[in-house]
């Protein structure tokens, strides 16, 4: 201790290398299977240990290992002759009532948080599923994700584009006419049912769209400097069934009156199929006042419904 209150610096003199020699041969095995002579290299290009050790001292720290609780085995020559740690007392122990809670837990933030922030989370419960040998544990994980089978770096890289909102040429696999390229000036990410969109203003159709980002293949092309010209929006004013305080806007609404028992909003977008399903969403609760022939349109529309279902 008073050597290094005075130089600051570890030495050799000041460590216990028995014990520290075990400890770096655990955090070896924990990483990965490893053979003596992977062991030995780690060993001689350790900044402190600058050595390497025997077949004999090795056994000696795999011993010492074993007696706090580790179980290590040797495997096969053909397999590579590799020192394997099956298990040891820092493992940790998830149950399944635990498994259920983390479930639980990430069900309600997800709702909550932003696609990035998502990543993070996600990320920091698959490191827990790497120190845990329940498989249970990680098969909740790509069963409850939202993300499961989406491509990170995609997702990282559409975030980027939506931020500075870059005119991007997406490969898509379209369920309708196979892989296609779509030009779309990028808007933001978001969940719709549980599934992860982009949006953003079409070139082909001059109107605002979304794309699923489990059938995008690649950003084929970015022009950065390109812009699409914002296509005109259509406004609409419904009124609502229910207190402002139970209504949950969107970015593209803005209530214009209320009172005790209705809230009047009025939505713009340049895409009609998404005021629609906005004003079918609240079911009964929701009165179209303006304009007109989109109300005669909602009108017909829920008389076709209405009908499929008498008919049924």
């Amino acid at each position: 201790m008073k050597e290094f209150l005075k130089t600051k610096t570890v030495t050799y003199n000041l460590m216990s290398f028995t014990g520290f020699k075990a400890l770096f041969l655990f955090s070896l095995l924990a990483e990965s299977p490893k053979s003596y002579k992977e062991i030995n290299e780690h060993f001689a290009n350790h900044p402190y240990l600058k050595e390497e050790i025997s077949i004999d001292t090795l056994r000696v720290y795999i011993n010492s290992l074993e007696r706090i609780g580790c179980k290590i085995e040797r495997t096969k020559k053909s397999e590579g002759s590799k020192y394997v740690l099956l298990n040891s007392p820092f493992e940790l122990k998830i149950t399944d009532e635990q498994i259920n809670s983390v479930a639980k837990v990430y069900k309600s933030i997800s709702k909550n948080i932003g696609v990035e922030d998502l990543i993070y989370l996600e990320s920091f419960l698959y490191k827990l599923a790497d120190f845990s040998k329940n498989e249970k544990y990680k098969d909740t994980l790509q069963n409850i994700s939202l993300l499961n089978g989406i491509d990170k770096k995609l997702i990282k890289d559409l975030l980027n584009e939506c931020l500075h909102k870059h005119t991007i040429i997406l490969k898509y696999n379209s369920p309708n006419s196979g892989i296609k390229n779509i030009e779309v000036q990028a808007d933001k990410l978001e969940f719709t049912n549980n599934k992860l969109y982009i949006y953003g203003t079409s070139y082909e159709y001059n109107k605002y769209s979304c794309y699923l980002v489990s059938r995008i293949i690649e950003i084929a092309a970015t022009e950065i400097n390109a812009h699409i010209e914002k296509p005109e929006e259509m406004e609409v004013i419904y009124k609502l069934r229910l207190p402002v305080n139970e209504v949950v806007l969107q970015e593209n609404e803005e209530v214009t009156a209320l009172d005790d028992k209705y809230t009047t909003v009025k939505i713009k977008n340049s895409n009609k199929f998404f005021i629609t399903q906005r004003i079918l969403s609240f079911g009964d609760k929701c009165t179209v006042i303006s304009p007109q022939d989109y109300k005669e349109e909602i009108i017909n529309t829920l008389k076709c419904m209405a009908e499929v279902y008498g008919n049924d």
